[in-house]
């Protein structure tokens, strides 16, 4: 779909470059430079989870590739609002720069968007806590998308935000892993630290989302064991169908990102008095799970990236992004810590979410 588009966006401005007479040497090497994207993109999309490219060249090339796409559908988007809204009616070459600047704001305005993770807070009511507890704090991430071109810097100041947050609960709910993790190291020893700190409290927990599945695929690439990651270097607990009582008031639920589609069993009559955690990397809800848990943690869409179209994109599920309360259950939908692909977020900043259950 982003290929198509971007067909379109950029036979728009070349249009527009030929209007405003802009040399043809600059107008071909426009088009064959976006030819080139869209061929490596297509390419590295295809070949991804083959033995053909793997490890950091897939990663940078299908990075840049998309993001020379995103940069199309802005550049578009900047022609087309310096076309309508300027004088004279003829593209000139003073538009065609005007439109290049508010299509480097644009970039800028994406870029800067898309590091700035910041804490979400969340304070759910319930009877269930225990007379001993005032609060139980639940951190989680979604969508970190821990290689590509993820910054140290950027990873950094998600941990600093969790760490802060001295949660009773930590948890990942998929999409965390995202390339090759042979060189990874600090990450994976970061959230070890954070997961050892919540093991202390209550727990830290994690369960799978369709990029560690992706991952999986690269069965030639012996170091991408997914769930000794997961669990040995992250110390996280992996949760695949599996549900843990904590304790006497809360069970907590995990359900893998490839389930046969409903709770199988793992949500009990008898949960009534309990406080049920559902973790789920997609959200939405399975077929048997109404009025079976009190809150789900959930991710993937990531509040949509680029508004509006990751709306077109999500449109398949019932919440995009926040709390909603659903057939007598909470569900909250992050917007996720990270980025897919491109470094890139319109009006969806990335957060790291902090949930915070007080006695009702």
């Amino acid at each position: 779909m982003f290929i198509i588009i971007s067909f379109f966006t950029q036979y728009y401005i070349y249009r527009k470059l030929r209007e405003a007479r802009v040399s043809n040497l600059s107008r071909n090497i426009f088009i064959a430079w976006g030819i080139f994207c869209a061929l490596i993109f297509l390419a590295s999309d295809a070949l991804k989870y083959s033995d053909l490219i793997s490890g950091r060249f897939f990663e940078i090339a299908f990075a840049l590739s998309f993001t020379w796409v995103i940069i199309t559908i802005l550049g578009f988007f900047a022609f087309l609002v310096i076309d309508r809204f300027s004088n004279p009616k003829r593209f000139n070459q003073a538009k065609v720069f005007a439109a290049i600047i508010l299509t480097l704001i644009g970039v800028f305005w994406c870029l800067s968007e898309a590091y700035l993770v910041q804490p979400r807070h969340v304070v759910i009511k319930t009877d269930k806590l225990p007379a001993n507890l005032e609060r139980v704090r639940i951190t989680f991430l979604t969508d970190l998308h821990i290689g590509g071109v993820s910054t140290r810097w950027h990873f950094d100041r998600v941990m600093k935000i969790v760490n802060d947050s001295d949660p009773d609960i930590f948890a990942t709910v998929g999409d965390i892993l995202d390339g090759d993790m042979s060189f990874r190291n600090y990450e994976l020893s970061e959230i070890r630290k954070a997961s050892e700190r919540a093991r202390k409290k209550i727990g830290a927990f994690a369960v799978h989302g369709n990029h560690e599945y992706y991952l999986f695929d690269r069965k030639n690439d012996k170091r991408q064991d997914i769930n000794k990651i997961i669990s040995n270097d992250c110390g996280l607990d992996l949760l695949i169908d599996e549900r843990r009582e904590i304790s006497d008031w809360l069970v907590i639920i995990g359900v893998d990102d490839k389930p046969s589609g409903w709770l199988r069993g793992l949500a009990h009559d008898d949960d009534a008095g309990k406080f049920v955690l559902l973790m789920k990397h997609r959200p939405g809800l399975l077929y048997d799970q109404d009025g079976k848990f009190d809150l789900q943690i959930s991710g993937h869409t990531h509040g949509g990236q680029f508004f509006p179209l990751g709306y077109f994109k999500n449109r398949e599920y019932d919440s995009v992004q926040g709390l909603s309360f659903e057939n007598g259950s909470y569900v909250y939908v992050s917007n996720g810590a990270g980025f897919n692909a491109v470094p890139m977020r319109l009006f969806t900043p990335p957060e790291v979410t902090i949930i915070d259950l007080v006695r009702e």
